[in-house]
């Protein structure tokens, strides 16, 4: 069986540009910028192929440097996110792997938003994950575990969105074996990485969250 097709969704918000993160962002089947996420292309070093939103965001002089890039303009009085949007095209597009790139600096309702629509569409069924370079969240589904490719002395949390989550956290400072995790309380916050940590969420939906450095 093949490998899910991969998606870079490219949203607004600051984005390192770094070894690193183009390293990471390397051999995607398709990538889509949603609005003004599109300026983020030329520093990664990505060729877009499809535009989203309703280009609110977006320098005329930064389209015009994307001579027949395939758009999909919305209306500017519309109920969804310009992520959104991105989301359902990638989907359409077959694209079962999705990393959003962007999107947590900057408002914090557009960052809070990025995090919870991100959950939600994982919780359907897609893989997703948001990273910027310096940050990076992974949602888990209830049932679902996951490697988390941090490195020694890295700090990350874990954060329930339902009301209680049970979690199981290996090869950090902090283990943990199926144990509670409440909406409402900040067990799960500050774990430092002893290496990559594999976290099993038993129950409820969970993120976590690599703040990256101060």
């Amino acid at each position: 069986m093949s490998a899910p097709r991969r998606a870079l969704v490219l949203v607004g918000g600051a984005v390192h540009a770094d070894d690193d993160l183009r390293a990471a962002l390397a051999g995607a089947d398709l990538v889509i910028a949603a609005d003004g996420g599109l300026r983020h292309a030329a520093a990664l070093g990505l060729t877009p192929d499809l535009l989203v939103g309703d280009l609110d965001s977006l320098d005329p002089e930064m389209l015009s440097a994307h001579p027949g890039l395939d758009v999909e303009r919305h209306p500017a009085d519309k109920d969804a996110l310009d992520l959104e949007l991105a989301l359902d095209a990638a989907v359409a597009r077959d694209a079962g792997r999705i990393t959003v790139v962007g999107g947590l600096s900057g408002r914090l309702d557009q960052t809070l938003a990025t995090v919870l629509v991100v959950q939600a569409r994982h919780a359907a069924g897609s893989t997703l994950e948001v990273l910027d370079g310096r940050r990076t969240v992974w949602p888990l589904r209830p049932g679902e575990a996951r490697e988390l490719p941090l490195r020694e002395g890295e700090r990350f949390s874990l954060l329930a969105l339902d009301r209680e989550a049970r979690v199981s956290v290996a090869g950090a400072r902090y283990p943990l074996e199926d144990a509670a995790l409440a909406r409402a309380l900040g067990l799960g916050v500050s774990n430092v990485a002893l290496g990559p940590v594999r976290v099993v969420a038993h129950a409820g939906a969970v993120v976590a969250v690599a703040p990256g450095p101060d």
